[in-house]
């Protein structure tokens, strides 16, 4: 680490932020590779292990960058998108299909899948903010 770029709490944040996000689409993605689509739907069966290995796919990816977020820019912003997107599904798939038992875990990855995203931008803007103004002496 250089005197230039300290960590910061902003740093910090982002970090495990993504780290979090990181575990949970590995977590989520191995398991829904495993256990697969509806019975009996092939073509739902396809699309959703496909899916799932996408988002078991995102997870090393998150995880360089929570590594690397001090000299990371906009990736990061791109990074909080898919979690924010995944939010947006889950509250379509509540609307259109009602709450999945028992809905509390559901609706707090619900809650995590918005506020992740928020928490990642506000802190990653801090830190880069911080990056360009001088320190006060």
């Amino acid at each position: 680490m250089t005197a230039a770029a300290p960590v910061t709490a902003a740093h910090t944040i982002v970090r495990v932020c993504l780290l979090l996000a990181a575990a949970i689409a590995l977590g989520d993605g191995l398991q829904q590779l495993a256990q697969g689509g509806p019975a009996g739907a092939a073509d739902a069966d396809n699309a959703h292990r496909f899916m799932a290995g996408i988002y078991a796919g995102w997870a090393p990816l998150f995880a360089w960058a929570a590594a690397t977020v001090r000299r990371k820019g906009v990736l990061v912003y791109f990074l909080a998108v898919p979690i924010f997107l995944g939010g947006v599904g889950r509250l379509v798939s509540f609307a259109q299909d009602g709450m999945p038992n028992p809905a509390g875990g559901f609706i707090a990855s619900a809650a995590l899948e918005f506020i992740l995203p928020i928490v990642i931008v506000w802190a990653h803007s801090t830190s880069l903010r911080s990056r360009r103004s001088p320190a006060a002496a």
